[in-house]
C-alpha cells in the first residue's frame, strides 16, 4: 500500500473512481470505525452520489443505528500544502466549542482517509448538518421579513465572531452556509480557511466569482471575508424591505444573491446596483453606499462589518428626521406652506399594472408638496458614490454619514393595480345599459315576429292575442265573406 506524491497533480482518483470504492465502506475505511460501519447514501442504480465542489466532492454516510452523519469529502486535485494547511486549520478549530460558537461543525483532516485501488488519499470528515442552503432557505422564507432580519444579525454575529478569533472562512457564498433551526448560520467547507498560523502563506483558492472583491484574488488573511460578508448581508436586508427583488434581480438557477461578479466589475451601468440605490430603507441605503466605497478601496482596507441594532430605524423618512442637524444657535425656519397638489392625470396608454409607470414615479418633497423625479431610462445611469467619513471603531457603519433628500420609493414589481376610485360604479352603470338593450332587442324581435306569423299564417295567431296585438291581427286575411243565402 503507498501513498502517492501529493505534488503528482492530475492523479487523483475521479468521484467515479471513489463512488466505485464507496461501494465497500469496510475496505475503503479500513483505519476509521465510524466510516467503516456506515453506508453511503446515493442513487438505487448508480450508487454513491456526491454533491461536488471546489478540489472534489462530498459523500453522505449514516451510521449503522442511523443517529449520526458525515460529510467525507474526496479529492479530485492534488495540493502539496494541504496537508500542513488542515493540520493547522484543525489545531486551531480544536479550541472552538461547537455549543457555544455555532456556527462551527467539527471536521477531521485524514492524509490517508480513503483507499481507492492500491493507494490511499486524503479526506475531510464533517459532522452532517441537517439544513437548507442559503438559497434555498430564502426561496421558502423570502416573504418573511422578521425571518430575513434575524438571519441577516445572526451572520453578521457570525462574520464578527470569526474575526475576534483572528480566522476567516475565505469563500463565504450562498453554498457554505448552511441555515439551521432558529435561523442559525452554520459554516461548513473549510479548504480555504486563514488561521494565524497560516499568515504569509498564498491563498488556495480564488472563493466564488459572485461574491469576491474583483482585486482580492491574492488576499489571504483576516480581513478577506469582509467584502463577501457584507455582499450576503446587504441582500438580506434588502429582501427584508422588499421580497420582490428576490425574483426582480435573478432568475431561479443564478448561483448568487442579489449582486454577482457583472455588478462589482462595473458598478456604474449595474441595474441591481440602481435599483437598490432607490429603497425607502436608510438601512439598505447606507449598505450600498458602503459597498461602492469597498470597490473603490484596497480589498486590505475595507472596514468591517457594523452590528446590527434591532432598534436601527428603517424607514428613510423616519431617518432622515433622526440625523438632520439643527443648529443650536438658529432657530428653526417656519414651515413653508405646502404646495398645491398636481392635478390628476389620467393614465397613458401602455401604462403598467401598478398604476404608475415605473419611469414617472413621483416623491414627496420636503416642503410637503411633490415633485417629479427624471425618468429613467432603459440603460442604467451612473450610480453615485456617497462619500462616508471615517468612524470611530464600534461605531454602525451601515448608516449613510450625511442626510440626503427622501429616497424615490421604486415601484414594486408584481403587485396587483390599486384600485381606480368610481371604476366598480362605471362597471354596474355599464351592465345597466347593456341589459337595457338587450331586452329592447328581444320585445323588438318578437313583435316583428307576430305581425310576419300575422301576415303569412293569421290562422296561427290565437284571438286571445289579437286585443293585445291589434295591428297583427288587422294585416291578417280576412275570410271570404259567404254568399247571401
Amino acid at each position: 500500500m503507498t501513498t502517492p506524491d501529493p505534488a503528482g497533480f492530475g492523479r487523483f482518483p475521479t468521484l467515479g473512481d471513489y463512488s466505485t470504492a464507496l461501494q465497500h465502506p469496510q475496505l475503503c475505511f479500513p483505519d476509521d470505525a465510524d466510516l467503516r460501519t456506515a453506508r453511503v447514501t446515493g442513487d438505487v442504480l448508480l450508487g454513491p452520489m456526491a454533491s461536488s465542489g471546489n478540489f472534489g466532492g462530498v459523500y453522505h454516510l449514516v451510521s449503522e443505528s442511523g443517529q449520526r452523519e458525515w460529510g467525507v469529502k474526496c479529492f479530485t486535485r492534488a495540493s502539496d500544502i494541504r496537508p500542513e494547511r488542515y493540520r493547522s486549520i484543525c489545531a486551531r478549530l480544536a479550541d472552538v466549542d461547537p455549543d457555544t460558537d455555532r456556527w462551527y461543525v467539527p471536521v477531521q483532516f485524514l492524509p490517508e482517509g480513503i483507499r481507492v485501488g492500491e493507494n490511499r488519499w486524503p479526506v475531510t470528515k464533517m459532522t452532517w448538518i441537517r439544513a437548507p442552503g442559503l438559497i434555498d432557505w430564502i426561496d421558502q422564507n423570502v416573504h418573511n421579513s422578521t425571518y430575513l432580519r434575524k438571519l441577516a444579525s445572526d451572520f453578521t454575529d457570525v462574520v464578527l465572531r470569526l474575526e475576534e478569533l483572528g480566522i476567516a472562512h475565505g469563500d463565504l457564498q450562498h453554498g457554505n452556509v448552511l441555515v439551521s433551526a432558529g435561523r442559525r448560520v452554520r459554516l461548513v467547507d473549510y479548504d480555504a480557511m486563514y488561521v494565524p498560523d497560516l499568515a504569509g502563506a498564498a491563498r488556495p483558492e480564488g472563493g466564488h466569482r459572485h461574491y469576491q472583491h474583483p482585486r482580492a484574488v491574492d488576499l489571504f488573511g483576516p480581513r478577506m471575508d469582509r467584502f463577501p460578508a457584507r455582499v450576503i448581508q446587504l441582500s438580506l436586508l434588502a429582501l427584508a424591505h422588499d421580497p420582490d427583488l428576490w425574483t426582480e434581480l435573478r432568475e431561479p438557477e443564478d448561483e448568487r444573491l442579489l449582486l454577482g461578479m457583472g455588478d462589482f466589475a462595473d458598478p456604474n451601468t449595474s441595474e441591481a446596483f440602481d435599483v437598490l440605490s432607490h429603497s425607502s430603507d436608510f438601512r439598505v441605503l447606507g449598505l450600498v453606499a458602503r459597498l461602492l466605497q469597498d470597490l473603490d478601496s484596497d480589498p486590505d482596507d475595507i472596514p468591517p462589518l457594523a452590528r446590527l441594532r434591532p432598534d436601527a430605524p428603517l424607514s428613510g423618512r423616519g431617518q432622515a428626521a433622526q440625523t438632520r442637524p439643527v443648529p443650536a444657535s438658529t432657530p428653526p425656519p417656519p414651515p413653508s406652506p405646502p404646495s398645491p397638489p398636481f392635478p390628476p392625470v389620467p393614465p397613458a396608454f401602455g401604462t403598467e399594472a401598478t398604476g404608475v409607470r415605473r419611469d414617472e414615479r413621483r416623491t414627496t418633497s420636503t416642503n410637503g408638496g411633490d415633485r417629479p423625479v427624471p425618468a429613467r431610462t432603459n440603460t442604467p445611469q451612473p450610480v453615485q458614490r456617497l462619500p462616508t467619513p471615517s468612524r470611530p471603531s464600534g461605531t454602525d457603519d451601515t448608516a449613510p454619514a450625511r442626510p440626503g433628500p427622501a429616497p424615490v420609493p421604486r415601484a414594486p414589481a408584481k403587485r396587483a393595480a390599486p384600485e381606480i376610485p368610481g371604476k366598480k360604479a362605471a362597471e354596474r352603470a355599464a351592465r345597466r345599459q347593456k341589459g337595457v338593450l338587450v331586452l329592447t332587442a328581444v320585445i323588438a324581435l318578437a313583435m316583428v315576429a307576430f305581425v310576419l306569423i300575422g301576415v303569412l299564417a293569421p290562422a296561427a295567431i290565437p284571438d286571445v292575442l289579437c286585443k293585445p296585438l291589434p295591428y297583427a291581427c288587422a294585416r291578417a286575411g280576412s275570410p271570404t265573406p259567404s254568399s247571401t243565402p
